[in-house]
């Protein structure tokens, strides 16, 4: 506690980093890549305008200002909630909404590595290199580069970690709330939460979750009061059903049935296992000991996503591990560990710069999280320890 408390006194510095990045990134004659932030971008002037966010016509035109040259645009399926934190930006122009972007998704990779460090009790001094592992992890730069909202999602569980640390439940519900700008890619934390919650009279944070809810949707209704239909349209008329890196979709192509049932069961069977894990141990129950298994698990099983960029989120198992064997002295499995990232992040790096199709990431959540375990319990019997979130 002592150590968080300490490192909060780095978050001018942060904010400032924020506004030096974002003045220079803007000043920059850099022609940013579109990625997938430009959906964000177009659906929130759609919005902010009173015009369908979902609509793929209108998205394509509005695309195209900002020099958009492919035929189909890059819609946007997250919830309506997300345009919340698009609006902003879809109040700029391109350029600089990308700019300022930018800066936001490196400052918060940053926050986020270096509170994960000191909340699974990493030696502060040791902050700055965990920093570093997490700019030079592969699915962050993919991220950044996509400019993506899975460094949003990130942040959502530090802070809920950090708050529930700090008793502060409220907070800790308005935090994790943050997840659902993408709800499929985490549904093993979120069963686990709500059956914490309500077992343990946990009324302040499921609170904090309906006020984060709520609030954020009500922006995104008060210029579009159709929005959420809207978004019902879409879902309903064009599901998706893209061939993500997740055993579900393998599991659906080789059913081949009608329907997208065979899609969801991994997400299931998922829930079900998560279900009964938090019964065995609910009087004993740890977010900190739990999230990184519960996060790994989840974009395991998750029914579509897991994309190569939503996989920043292993950052949490990984730096919890290795923040484990700095503590411990652990020098052998933090070399082995140190030597898989590297491996990992290179192969990912190669494979976004070969433009390898997204399913073929398929095999990147799995190895990290068993050489996490792997790690952990050659290493356990060294350091007399048995409790840990693998």
């Amino acid at each position: 506690m002592q150590r968080i408390q300490r490192e909060t006194l780095s978050t001018p510095v942060l904010i400032g980093t924020f506004v030096m990045l974002s003045v220079v990134m803007a000043a920059m004659p850099v022609n940013w890549p579109h990625g997938d932030f430009i959906e964000y971008w177009a659906a929130a002037r759609l919005n902010a305008a009173g015009g369908n966010p979902y609509d793929p016509a209108a998205i394509l035109r509005q695309q195209q200002q900002a020099g958009f040259t492919e035929a189909e645009p890059v819609v946007m399926y997250n919830p309506p909630w997300t345009l919340a934190l698009a609006m902003p930006f879809g109040a700029m122009s391109f350029a600089l909404a990308r700019s300022v972007w930018l800066a936001l998704q490196l400052v918060t990779v940053l926050w986020c590595a270096s509170r994960l460090w000191l909340l699974y009790g990493g030696e502060p001094r040791y902050t700055i290199r965990a920093c570093c592992v997490a700019l030079l992890w592969g699915p962050t730069l993919s991220a950044v580069h996509m400019g993506q909202v899975s460094t949003v999602i990130l942040a959502g569980l530090v802070g809920f970690l950090q708050s529930l640390w700090r008793r502060r439940d409220t907070a800790a519900g308005a935090w994790v709330a943050v997840t659902l700008v993408k709800p499929q890619l985490l549904a093993l934390l979120w069963v686990t939460l709500l059956l914490w919650a309500f077992a343990g009279r946990r009324w302040k944070v499921l609170g904090g979750i309906a006020a984060s809810v709520m609030g954020a949707s009500i922006i995104a209704f008060a210029p579009n009061h159709s929005v959420f239909a809207q978004y019902q349209y879409l879902m309903t008329s064009a599901p998706p059903a893209f061939e993500s890196p997740t055993i579900s979709s393998i599991l659906r192509v080789f059913a081949n049935t009608p329907g997208s049932w065979p899609q969801y069961a991994p997400t299931f069977a998922g829930v079900l296992v998560a279900a009964v894990a938090w019964h065995r141990r609910r009087d004993a129950w740890d977010f900190r000991r739990e999230l990184p298994w519960l996060v790994a698990a989840s974009l395991f099983v998750t029914a579509y996503g897991a994309w190569s960029f939503d996989l920043v989120l292993l950052l949490v198992p990984m730096l919890a591990v290795g923040a484990a064997f700095v503590r411990y002295g652990d020098t052998a499995a933090l070399v082995t560990g140190g030597l898989v990232f590297a491996c990992v992040s290179a192969i990912t790096v190669a494979m976004g710069l070969k433009g390898v199709p997204e399913e073929l990431y398929v095999w990147v959540t799995p190895v990290v999280a068993l050489a996490c375990r792997h790690l952990w319990r050659a290493g356990a019997s060294r350091r007399a320890v048995g409790v840990h979130p693998f």
